[in-house]
């Protein structure tokens, strides 16, 4: 029985993604949640959705603090909104992607996690109410911990 994700982790440990296109899921393209780690999503294409990918069950799941997950060598295309990912608690490490347009913001966190944004090129929207690249959603929990390195800004994206 399905969530309405096009893939679901589910306290799961050493999975990897790898050359999928997904798009036009009932809810998100990829969640990882309840204490799953060790995650590789690469060489993949998103297109045409809002929730593009959870990482982590809620900010109150304490055992999400584990989660190591890399996303790399991915396209996140046209029609996209938000969450490329949204990551709640844990080491996320989001390398060497293209990001094109997305039309709220691409990268987000809460409840302390670690981001580390490396080689990655963002394409900013025209769209002046739509150029942040980063979403800190400040909780009970904790803030967002933001590393970014060598990262390419076209269109004058917003690193928030």
């Amino acid at each position: 029985m399905s969530d309405g994700d096009g893939i679901s982790i589910y306290s799961s440990r050493n999975i990897w993604i790898d050359h999928c296109a997904l798009s036009h899921c009932t809810d998100g393209l990829i969640d990882a949640i309840m204490g799953s780690t060790a995650i590789t999503i690469s060489n993949s294409y998103f297109t045409h959705h809002d929730k593009v990918m959870l990482l982590g069950h809620d900010d109150r799941y304490v055992p999400d603090v584990g989660m190591q997950v890399t996303i790399a060598f991915n396209h996140f295309g046209v029609g996209l909104v938000q969450r490329m990912p949204r990551c709640r608690r844990g080491y996320i490490h989001v390398v060497n992607n293209d990001f094109t347009e997305w039309q709220m913001y691409a990268i987000g966190g809460s409840a302390n996690p670690t981001i580390n944004s490396q080689g990655n090129r963002y394409t900013a929207p025209v769209d002046a109410n739509a150029k942040e690249v980063t979403k800190r959603v400040e909780t009970d929990e904790g803030g967002v911990e933001w590393v970014e390195l060598e990262n390419r800004w076209r269109r004058n994206g917003k690193w928030g």
